[in-house]
């Protein structure tokens, strides 16, 4: 069976959604196991090349937007403490 991450947001919420509805520290948690799962898809590629139920380059690109919101978090964090 399929477990939400959190019961503030739906297991199929928009980026928006997430944002609007979880804390910073939820929303990374969210990130960090669909990076997870992404970089499996990824691996998974690698094993059987002619897979053809996963994507190689949507996986790269999801992990890299990843990515990019979560040094996005951690730069503004960072520039809270630094800030005080």
């Amino acid at each position: 069976m399929i477990k939400s991450l959190s019961p503030k947001a739906s297991m199929f919420a928009t980026e928006q959604e997430l944002r609007e509805e979880l804390t910073e520290k939820e929303y990374v948690y969210v990130k960090l196991a669909k990076l997870n799962e992404f970089i499996a898809d990824l691996y998974h590629c690698t094993q059987y090349p002619n897979n053809k139920i996963i994507d190689a380059n949507n996986s790269y690109k999801y992990i890299n937007q990843i990515q990019q919101d979560l040094l996005r978090i951690n730069r503004r964090a960072n520039n809270k403490i630094t800030n005080i």
